[in-house]
């Protein structure tokens, strides 16, 4: 009689001021990030300051959620919490923060492509917990 794995590891900072609303963004089904009000920077991850320029007069801001396939790999082998193999993607935003970093789900290799478009799908892991994973945008 064995136990489930829980596919995920629980995020050390969930409850952190700076992240809490990111997390619960996402048991909304919103994929929020952070602009800067003294530079209009947008940024991911979320973060206390503003990494272009140091500023904390920061508003939380809804993203489409839309990207590009940049790069993918399927993972063998993983922390003991995780069923291998699992296909993990890079996607860039068309908003210009840079790339995120996901699980892509209902999706096989043979099917993905660099330059596709994928877009952000998400996963109910705990009562308490939704993460963020990636699916090919049709």
């Amino acid at each position: 009689m064995g136990t489930e794995k829980p596919n995920f590891l629980w995020p050390t900072n969930a409850n952190y001021a700076t992240t809490k609303e990111f997390w619960e963004g996402l048991r909304r089904r919103q994929f929020l990030a952070r602009k800067c009000h003294r530079c209009d920077e947008m940024f991911f991850p979320p973060r206390s300051h503003c990494p272009h320029c140091l500023g904390n007069d920061l508003e939380w801001v809804e993203l489409s959620g839309k990207g590009t396939l940049y790069s993918w790999t399927e993972v063998n082998i993983a922390a003991p919490e995780f069923d291998t193999p699992f296909l993990l993607g890079l996607v860039d935003l068309p908003q210009d923060i840079g790339r995120i970093a996901a699980k892509i789900v209902g999706a096989e290799a043979h099917q993905l492509r660099i330059g596709m478009p994928v877009k952000i799908s998400y996963a109910d892991v705990h009562k308490d917990l939704s993460l963020y994973c990636i699916i090919i945008d049709q």
